[in-house]
């Protein structure tokens, strides 16, 4: 080749590379163009529904190139389904991160057949807080202490496979000898509670804490549930006089069991991100998160919601991740075999079509705590919006219900068979 061949061609492989995006791009050139979805493992109104959208609101000013944060609810089988979209479908440029549920994490190790997705290889963001769970049992239920789960047993809810609403009770029933059934199949962990309250369930296993007193604290300002035991490797320091499930266990092995059941305790609201992000988007979205877990704003955000702040990094997350699955093998089969096995829990499946009504609204009432509306086919409706427990999004992002209007075309969800008046578990609007 000529010297001037040779010049032309290494001009043109320069140029090729100087016009790759991939390779030209910094972090705040692709985040200046991009958007992010952050999808939710569960439907709208719960724990991990508010964290997520805390989160939205606040995080993507931290991310160079400040892009929108856009939250979707993609509710299913406990978040199993979002953790697999992860794996083989969803975006792993960086546009997306999820919260998923902190149990699942085990699931593979478990050799779970439905869960397809390698927590070794996600890129975990950080948690908003480490929890600890909770039993409860509704107040006109005999069911006072956790000894009467042992001699008269509960039925509880559950939203589906790796869950914590439908792991504990099999690892209570098959380590502790509890008689817990389960009725599984609800959306998220609010139609859980909200099941409890019609009767449907007596109970649930497996409720965050401070979710229970951030979204439903009037259910322990009315007396309206008791706390069985707490289910974690430490008790939560609000309930000190409530059992913790490890002091129950009768034996040193059943304590190492457990102690590996409940260890994802720890990364109470895991946000993370597919295989494969490229690893200066994995940093910026790991630094933005811990610099969101200092800002003023959001701390203020947290605390006015009632919501608990006990911020897990990436980093850490990553090494608890690695840890569980160094465990000696006969550990994680006993562990294995208290979390899956069905010998030992009765368990009925539910499917719950929620109602989605495509809306115009006509009036908000009371700054919002209720919406007027029509239908496509000219009939009204009203719905009632709580401050709480109805997740509210208005052009994408998450809002206030007094910021609902008049005029604006809406989706909004309600229970199945809900009647004028029934409390909305979502509203969005454009």
């Amino acid at each position: 080749m000529t010297r001037t061949g040779r010049h032309l061609g290494m001009a043109a492989l320069a140029w090729a590379v100087c016009a790759s995006p991939l390779a030209a791009q910094t972090v705040e050139e692709f985040y200046s163009d991009h958007n992010i979805d952050l999808y939710i493992g569960y439907s709208a109104g719960g724990g991990y529904d508010a964290h997520a959208r805390t989160l939205a609101r606040h995080m993507g000013k931290h991310i160079p190139g400040n892009p929108e944060i856009i939250p979707r609810n993609r509710e299913g089988a406990g978040s199993m389904l979002l953790s697999n979209e992860l794996a083989a479908t969803l975006a792993n440029d960086g546009t997306v991160f999820a919260l998923i549920g902190r149990g699942q994490v085990l699931q593979p190790l478990y050799g779970v057949p439905e869960a397809q997705f390698k927590p070794r290889e996600m890129n975990w963001i950080g948690s908003t807080s480490n929890e600890v769970s909770v039993c409860i049992a509704w107040h006109e239920t005999p069911v006072d202490s956790w000894q009467d789960l042992i001699t008269r047993g509960m039925i509880v809810g559950g939203t589906g496979p790796g869950a914590d609403t439908d792991t504990f009770p099999r690892v209570l029933n098959n380590v502790l000898g509890t008689k817990l059934r389960l009725i599984t199949g609800y959306p998220g962990g609010s139609d859980v509670v909200l099941a409890m309250e019609r009767g449907e369930v007596e109970g649930r296993c497996g409720y965050s804490y401070s979710s229970l007193v951030s979204q439903r604290g009037d259910l322990l300002a009315e007396n309206k549930v008791n706390i069985l035991m707490q289910m974690s490797t430490a008790k939560h320091p609000d309930i000190p006089d409530v059992p913790l499930v490890m002091d129950i266990a009768e034996t040193d092995r059943d304590r190492q069991v457990l102690t590996m059941v409940f260890s994802p305790q720890a990364m109470g609201r895991p946000f993370v991100a597919p295989a494969g992000v490229p690893e200066d988007r994995v940093a910026a979205l790991r630094a933005a998160f811990d610099a969101t877990m200092a800002d003023p704003d959001y701390i203020a955000d947290v605390k006015q919601q009632g919501l608990d702040l006990a911020p897990v990094s990436g980093a850490e997350i990553q090494a608890l991740v690695l840890d569980m699955y160094d465990q000696p093998q006969d550990i994680i089969d006993a562990a294995k075999e208290a979390s899956t096995s069905d010998a030992n829990l009765e368990i009925t499946e539910v499917k719950i079509d929620m109602r989605v009504d495509e809306a115009e609204v006509t009036e908000s009432i009371n700054e919002g705590r209720e919406i007027a509306y029509t239908l496509p086919d000219g009939s009204s409706m009203t719905a009632a919006i709580s401050g709480s427990r109805t997740a509210v999004s208005i052009g994408g992002q998450g809002d206030d219900r007094a910021n609902i209007k008049a005029g604006m075309k809406c989706q909004v969800t309600l229970p199945p068979g809900s009647e004028a008046g029934a409390e909305a578990t979502e509203v969005v609007c454009e």
